[in-house]
């Protein structure tokens, strides 16, 4: 049963207009067809709610709008409204518990710089670094950072207020072009 169409839902901090659907939906049927009575394909699954109390509720990419994408990637290589990925060439991690603070040996909660990548911001941030904003918005989870970076484009400038040895810095980092060899998807 589709109970909802053209529902707009953010995922992985991209908004979506998707189908809702009551069909059951279990982890790794994310990219399966959705399918009517008639075996026709009406979607592409690509989400679930996974909320308490809720069960049975997944969401589809209606199949027109999978078909007008698969049909400009074969003809172009690329979507006509995207542009190209913004990277930034960190990792973080979020400290949200007393417990995670211990094992990790800082004293505050919050997102934390773990990981560089040579030759993305390396020269500006460090390892250790706390996030506490990016362009004015409080950060207070490693999705606020990703968010923020897929909104961004290759070449823009983010500011980054991070605490670094107990002192507040405003740093400028910078957004690279995310590189489409990639096995993974960095930020």
């Amino acid at each position: 049963i589709i109970s909802a169409l053209a529902r707009t839902l953010k995922v992985d901090g991209v908004e979506m207009n998707l189908l809702q659907t009551n069909a059951a939906i279990n982890p790794g049927n994310s990219g399966g067809g959705l399918f009517n009575m008639n075996g026709e394909l009406i979607g592409i699954v690509n989400a679930k709610s996974s909320g308490t109390g809720i069960e049975g509720l997944g969401f589809a990419i209606p199949s027109n709008d999978a078909l007008d994408v698969a049909t400009q990637l074969i003809e172009n290589g690329r979507t006509a409204n995207s542009t190209a990925s913004a990277k930034i060439g960190i990792t973080v991690i979020t400290i949200s518990t007393e417990a995670q603070a211990t094992r990790a040996g800082v004293s505050a909660l919050g997102v934390y710089v773990a990981q560089l990548e040579s030759g993305y911001n390396d020269d500006v941030l460090q390892v250790g670094d706390r996030i506490s904003a990016v362009n004015g918005t409080e950060i207070t989870s490693g999705e606020d950072v990703t968010s923020i970076v897929k909104a961004s484009s290759p070449g823009d400038i983010l500011e980054f207020a991070v605490y670094r040895d107990g002192k507040l810095l405003t740093l400028e980092v910078t957004c690279y072009s995310q590189d489409s060899s990639a096995s993974q998807v960095d930020f």
